[in-house]
């Protein structure tokens, strides 16, 4: 007993600098994450990313900003980046379109707990018109510089739905830092079931349909990548979710895809717990 204390004694001062250092490197890492991430937002407004301070928009963008920390911003003007996946183009949308899509976003995230969004790293929503990416029309591309791109030209359920699933992929990403491999996830399939080549692939109209003769999937598009499918299945939850119970009620498989994600979501932020649920996936 008298060693043992004599060690303990010996090794908390030891301790206690181990922490404090842990402690001060953490604070480091947070300090340096905020300060690249003003970086970022300086050259997405020299881009001509404007935030949205004034207009028909500004107050459902400041009311967003207040109580989930997410700010939108708007192109003022073309746009092209270089990006792995092709070039991204973009244009100015009308400020009507633009009112519309952040009142959306306003009613949309505000459904979420704000640690939910806190920790999916979610910090922008560029507003855009004409999206594109190598050439092709997109709807939305997440995880760029921290930000949602997200085309306004849409009709409001689709933008609606929309908006969950690129939540979804921030939340994915923030999990585990990547998105293609999930083998619990595609346990849940068919065991002879191949996913597609992505979602670029699969940008058909109508594939991102609620899907009511589709075994084990709730689109088309849920088949072209594992990630799309837990995004698909996630949007239509929040979107959907009457429809959804009444598909998942007589297919198993999506039964067992809705319990797994709610289950991953629970572990992710305690807060999306069953009563997030009974109350329509909201606060």
């Amino acid at each position: 007993m008298t060693v043992t204390v004599a060690v303990a004694l010996l090794a908390s001062p030891s301790f206690g600098l181990l922490a404090s250092h842990l402690d001060d490197s953490k604070a480091m890492a947070r300090e340096l994450a905020r300060e690249a991430d003003v970086r970022l937002r300086e050259e997405q407004i020299q881009r001509g990313w404007d935030p949205l301070s004034t207009g028909p928009a500004s107050p459902h963008a400041r009311e967003l900003e207040m109580a989930r920390g997410i700010e939108i911003l708007a192109a003022t003007r073309g746009f092209r980046l270089d990006l792995a996946g092709g070039v991204l183009a973009g244009d100015r949308a009308s400020e009507l379109e633009v009112e519309r899509a952040a009142r959306v976003l306003k009613e949309e995230l505000t459904r979420y707990p704000t640690r939910f969004l806190a920790q999916s790293r979610l910090r922008r929503v560029v507003l855009t018109r004409f999206l594109s990416e190598g050439g092709a029309p997109i709807p939305s591309l997440p995880n760029l510089e921290g930000s949602l791109v997200l085309d306004v030209d849409a009709q409001e359920a689709f933008l609606r739905r929309l908006i969950h699933h690129e939540v979804f992929h921030f939340v994915d990403y923030a999990g585990d830092d990547q998105l293609k491999c999930d083998p619990a996830w595609q346990k849940l399939n068919d065991r002879w079931f191949v996913y597609g080549s992505g979602g670029r692939y699969a940008r058909a109209p109508g594939s991102g349909r609620l899907a009511e003769d589709l075994p084990g999937f709730v689109s088309r598009y849920a088949t072209s990548a594992l990630e799309e499918d837990k995004a698909e299945t996630f949007a239509f939850s929040m979107a959907a979710p009457l429809r959804l119970d009444a598909i998942a009620a007589r297919d198993p498989v999506i039964k067992r895809k809705i319990l797994a994600l709610r289950a991953a979501l629970h572990e992710f932020c305690p807060e999306i717990d069953g009563r997030f649920w009974a109350r329509g996936g909201s606060i």
